[in-house]
């Protein structure tokens, strides 16, 4: 399984009080196998009211393996739409986590603010031509989704 690992930290939209210090998490849901990145230096901003909203973006993946996982030059595809969210996101949202499984890859970001999301979820959609995009977004100021993989 590759990973999109990005090393110019200084374009990455965020806050500037977060470290990168990604960690990689396995395990299994609903007999699928799961494999999650998610930023633990985003751990002290948990509960923030700053950042109360969480946003899902999902991806379908379009010829996942046997497994449910990426394969191929899908990789690449999903790689090159983390970089289109990153940059639809900066300034607005915080990119915390990465999950993929079951078919699907989804990116976990919390923001403050909810007015822009719609725009958003349209922009990504009209950027992204090769994959369905799907974005949600709920209330979490406890950061629920974050703690399930990273316990503070």
């Amino acid at each position: 399984m590759r990973f999109f690992a990005r090393g110019d930290r200084e374009k990455r939209p965020g806050d500037e009080s977060v470290k990168e210090k990604w960690q990689i998490v396995q395990g299994e849901r609903a007999g699928r196998p799961l494999i999650a990145r998610f930023n633990a230096g985003a751990q002290h901003l948990a509960g923030s009211p700053r950042y109360g909203i969480q946003i899902g973006v999902a991806i379908p993946l379009r010829l996942p393996d046997s497994r449910g996982l990426p394969q191929g030059k899908e990789f690449d595809e999903i790689n090159s739409i983390e970089e289109t969210l990153l940059g639809k996101v900066a300034g607005r949202a915080l990119l915390v986590g990465v999950i993929t499984t079951g078919g699907m890859r989804e990116f976990v970001l919390y923001t403050g603010s909810g007015e822009w999301i719609r725009s958003f979820h349209e922009e990504m959609r009209a950027a992204i031509t090769t994959h369905e995009v799907q974005v949600m977004a709920q209330a979490d100021p406890d950061w629920s989704v974050f703690r399930q993989f990273i316990p503070t």
